[in-house]
C-alpha cells in the first residue's frame, strides 16, 4: 500500500477503504474472536446496528494493540488477552460491506493506521 493524502481513500490487501479519521471503537476479543463490535466518529456511528468491523493492521498496529490489551488488563497468560476494550485509534473502514466468513465475523473492516490508546471497558 502506498502512502496517500489522509483524505482519500486506499486498498489495503485487496479491500478499498475510505478516508482516514480518528475512530472510538468498542473491541470485543477472546480465544477465538477479535472485533470491533461499533466505530464512531465526530459524525456519530459508522457501523451498522448489530453487526461490526474485523480488524486489519498497518505495520506492527496489531502487535501494538495486543501489548496495550494486555497492560491495561494486566493479562498475563501467552494466549491473546481476552475482554472488552474502549480503543482509540486513526484508521479507516471499508467501504463496502462483505459476506461474512465464520460464526462471530463481521461485514465490514476497519484498518488501524495509528493505535492512540487501548483501556478496559467497564
Amino acid at each position: 500500500m502506498s502512502a496517500s493524502p489522509a483524505g482519500q481513500g486506499v486498498t489495503f490487501e485487496g479491500v478499498a477503504f475510505g478516508p482516514q479519521r480518528t475512530l472510538s471503537c468498542t473491541w470485543f476479543t477472546n480465544f477465538e474472536n477479535s472485533r470491533f463490535e461499533q466505530c464512531r466518529d465526530a459524525t456519530g456511528p459508522l457501523l451498522g446496528e448489530g453487526d461490526g468491523a474485523s480488524i486489519k493492521c498497518r505495520g506492527d498496529t496489531c502487535r501494538q494493540l495486543d501489548a496495550a490489551a494486555r497492560e491495561a488488563s494486566g493479562w498475563r497468560k501467552a494466549e491473546p488477552p481476552w475482554g472488552n476494550f474502549t480503543v482509540q485509534l486513526v484508521g479507516r473502514v471499508s467501504l463496502a460491506q462483505h459476506k461474512k466468513r465464520y460464526l462471530g465475523d463481521a461485514s465490514r473492516d476497519v484498518l488501524i493506521e495509528r493505535l492512540v490508546s487501548v483501556r478496559v471497558l467497564k
